[in-house]
């Protein structure tokens, strides 16, 4: 098992670098080639979580940040975001698509949950949203020589 972790100002271009880290985590793993289609799900989920780090935490505020946990095994990868409180007192929840399909926000973690094998709040330990994704059809990859 891999685990590494990092913090990250809460500012917008952050974003960039927390899913430039996770793949980096991922593309490191030095047991066994991590699958891409496990690559760019994390990529964009983290993308997704980041962003709303950002947007409805604390973190966002001047001066604020929020970290970034991830654990690659053989079977999967576990990634956590963790943040400052919530702005408002919440527990983060997937909003029914519906209405204006254009719209520019609000579908942020409908695409964590279609994406990711299992997604989370880590309350009441900590603040802030894990995922899990594993490897497609339950295939492993196989040991690197």
């Amino acid at each position: 098992m891999s685990v590494s972790s990092t913090s990250f100002p809460g500012t917008p271009d952050s974003v960039a670098a927390a899913r430039a880290f996770v793949v980096g985590c991922l593309r490191a793993f030095p047991e066994a080639p991590v699958p891409d289609e496990v690559v760019e799900r994390a990529e964009l989920v983290t993308s997704e979580l980041a962003t709303n780090a950002l947007r409805h935490t604390r973190s966002g505020d001047p001066g604020g940040s929020y970290e970034i946990r991830v654990e690659v095994d053989t079977r999967g990868v576990r990634a956590e975001v963790r943040t400052r409180p919530p702005r408002l007192p919440t527990v983060p929840h997937v909003v029914a698509p519906g209405g204006d399909f254009f719209r520019e926000s609000g579908r942020g973690l409908l695409l964590v949950d279609r994406l990711a094998t299992r997604w989370g709040s880590l309350a009441p330990r900590a603040e802030g949203v894990y995922f899990v994704l594993r490897w497609p059809d339950g295939r492993r990859p196989a040991p690197t020589a």
